[in-house]
């Protein structure tokens, strides 16, 4: 496969010059244009490459613009699905040969033909989902429809259909998780599809984080458990990726008090995007700098946003564009050239971005950094 980039902007020059490198720091001139848009032929799989754009105008005093922002873009082939078996009759699980994203907002991506689309889909790692149904999928082979999904780095994977084959067999009866509900950032709901037996549910050590967090207490109804986060470090949307691995579960003695199953039975992520800004907040903050603070997260992010900074006067101090597959984005407390800005109270704005790049809402807000 030949792997090419097609960058387009907006100018009103004579001609645009492109800079390009392998770093952000080592651009330099790599072609010019008449047009709004390059084509980039002369790039070399799983490599990332940084572009910027400067714009000549003769009729201006000064005829060359400064550079434009620098966007990042990783080459490779885009992810296929390489391998569906169905695990069970109510699961399958399909993997691809590159890295997928660990969220999937329309479950209508996958569909069995002449059968239904999945009640829930769960990352099983960075090259898999576990796909579950209500109902069991019919005996012998079947078909499965994927369409409208992008992998890890944003770009299209191909409408494909896979067959796969349903073998029924006699099934021991088994205790597992069916899916998880983040219903704040530190609160998070998980559901298994059998009663729980409420003193190994009770046990926090029978639950670890990946990265690290704390668990305040745990309480248990029926088929659910509630783990409360509170004093530990916020999930969800935040920029950062959760995994929830559980052991040592059984279920409630009336359900046989079957042992949790292994695997994809026993783990949940846990990351996400927010539907929109309402909920955006800055942690930590205020970012004490010697107490090792020396970044802050912008969290609930939507998928695609603009983030501005300003200083509590309004002299603008950064702009950054972001796409984010979990929520968050790390800010270095850094200003346009690199220099540490400094103790002070700033002022952040945040549009959501439509595919277009147009603003649809705005939000303003405040964080603190302490040196």
């Amino acid at each position: 496969m030949v792997l090419v980039f097609k960058l387009s902007w907006i100018s009103d020059g004579e001609k645009s010059i492109i800079y390009k490198g392998t770093s952000s720091e080592n651009l330099f001139p790599f072609d010019s244009v008449n047009t709004t848009f390059f084509i980039d032929t002369i790039v070399n799989n799983n490599t990332y490459y940084y572009y910027a754009v400067q714009a000549y105008n003769s009729s201006y005093p000064e005829s060359y613009s400064g550079l434009s922002k620098i966007i990042t873009i990783y080459a490779h082939n885009p992810a296929k699905i390489i391998q569906v078996n169905a695990t069970t009759s109510k699961n399958i699980i399909v993997r691809f040969d590159n890295k997928i994203k660990s969220t999937i907002e329309n479950l209508h991506s996958f569909e069995v033909k002449d059968f239904g689309y999945p009640n829930s889909i769960s990352p099983l790692d960075q090259f898999s989902y576990l796909l579950s149904f209500d109902s069991n999928i019919p005996e012998g082979i079947n078909s499965l429809i994927i369409k409208n999904l992008r992998d890890f780095y944003n770009s299209p994977i191909n409408q494909d259909t896979v067959n796969f084959n349903v073998i029924i067999l006699p099934e021991s009866e088994e205790f597992f998780v069916t899916g998880s509900e983040i219903i704040n950032p530190y609160k998070i709901k998980v559901m298994f599809n059998l009663p729980i037996d409420e003193t190994t549910a009770s046990d926090k050590n029978n639950y670890s984080f990946s990265p690290s967090n704390n668990i305040n207490s745990i309480s248990v109804s029926e088929n659910n458990i509630i783990i409360d986060l509170t004093g530990g470090k916020p999930i969800g949307s935040v920029g950062k990726e959760y995994v929830l691995s559980i052991k040592n579960l059984k279920s409630s003695s009336s359900a046989g008090n079957i042992p949790i199953k292994s695997g994809a039975g026993s783990y949940i992520v846990l990351t996400g995007v927010a539907k929109d800004l309402s909920d955006v907040y800055v942690y930590p903050n205020p970012a004490k700098i010697s107490e090792g603070n020396t970044r802050v997260t912008f969290a609930n992010l939507t998928n695609r946003v603009k983030i501005n900074i300003f200083s509590l006067s309004g002299k603008p101090i950064k702009e950054i564009l972001v796409n984010t597959d979990n929520g968050g984005f790390e800010y270095d407390l850094a200003d346009e050239n690199g220099d540490r800005i400094p103790s002070g109270i700033y002022i952040y704005r945040i549009v959501s971005l439509d595919e277009s790049q147009n603003e649809t809402q705005e939000i303003f807000g405040k964080f603190a950094v302490i040196r």
